[in-house]
Formats: structure tokens, sequence, C-alpha cells
């Protein structure tokens, strides 16, 4: 197994599958995470204080501090979790690697319990390693990868750029 293709691949699919989350939807996942997870989804994402208060700009702001710090992943993970433990305290010993035919019988009640984008940032997480999950997002179209998303630009300062590039250049005059 190769660790850093597995982690490009995980990448990519959770920048597709964020890709097909909407802001509100972010920010209810945000929002529902437990007050242990709060703080850590915070910082990972840049999240200033307060943002968890407004949540017209909450789905955004996870979105764009996403992208710039390069927290894609974490961010996945994160917003999964509680729905990673539902499966792994339901699963007991099986939750090593579940067959397809456990997830598909613990799905509903998930999705019921954390909503389905939770259940797919799930998916995405465990879809390289393990066989039911490969075989869910192979398989069941809720959990199918979307393939035409593509990883958004990062925002760009232009100003901020050619005040870098300036410095540089004075810096090398001397």
């Amino acid at each position: 197994m190769n660790v850093a293709r597995d982690q490009i691949i995980v990448e990519r699919r959770f920048v597709a599958v964020f890709a097909t989350i909407t802001d509100e939807s972010l920010a209810s996942l945000a929002c529902a995470l437990p007050e242990s997870l709060r703080d850590p989804f915070a910082r990972s994402v840049g999240l200033r204080r307060g943002a968890y208060d407004d949540a017209a700009t909450l789905g955004p702001s996870i979105r764009t501090g996403m992208v710039a710090r390069k927290s894609i992943i974490d961010a996945g993970v994160l917003l999964s979790e509680p729905s990673t433990e539902f499966f792994v305290d339901k699963l007991g010993d099986a939750s090593d690697d579940p067959s397809f035919e456990d997830l598909q019988a613990l799905i509903p009640a998930a999705i019921d319990k954390f909503g389905l984008d939770a259940v797919r940032l799930m998916s995405v997480q465990y879809s390289v390693a393990l066989g039911g999950f490969r075989r869910l997002v192979n398989e069941d179209p809720r959990f199918a990868i979307p393939t035409t998303a593509s990883q958004p630009a990062p925002v760009v300062d232009k100003a901020a750029q050619e005040a870098k590039r300036a410095a540089r250049r004075e810096r090398r005059k001397r």
C-alpha cells in the first residue's frame, strides 16, 4: 500500500464530494459536531471566533478555509467523525473491515441520524483502505464519487502577490 498515493486519492475524492455539498449542509455538519470536535475543526479550517454563530457565512468560511489551509482531508474526517463513531459502535469487532452488507444494514439509520452528506464523507475516508467502503462508493449511487468536480481554486489576493514580488525584486537588487 502506498500511503502517499492513497492520501492523494482520498483528498481528490473529498474534493469531489465537498463540491456537491451545499454551504447550508456544510454549516449544518459543522454545527452538529460535538463540543469536543468543534475547536479542532475550527482550527483545521481557520474559522474565526464566533464563526459558528453566523450560519449564513459558516459554510463559505469552511470552504475557503479548507482550500487555503489545505485541510480538506482533516475537514472531511472531522465532519464525518460522529457518523464514524456510530458505525464503529454498531459494528463492534466487524468495524475493522466491515462488509458491504454490514454497511448497507446501518446506512439508513446513520443517514437519519447524521444526514447523507456526513455518511458520504465517512465513506470517502475509508474508500481506499477498506473493501466494504470501496464497494460502497463503486456500487451505491448515493456514495459514488463525482467525476466532474475539480479542486476549487484558492482565493488569490493579487495586491498581496504583487507586493511579495516587488519585495523579492528589491532583495535581489541588494
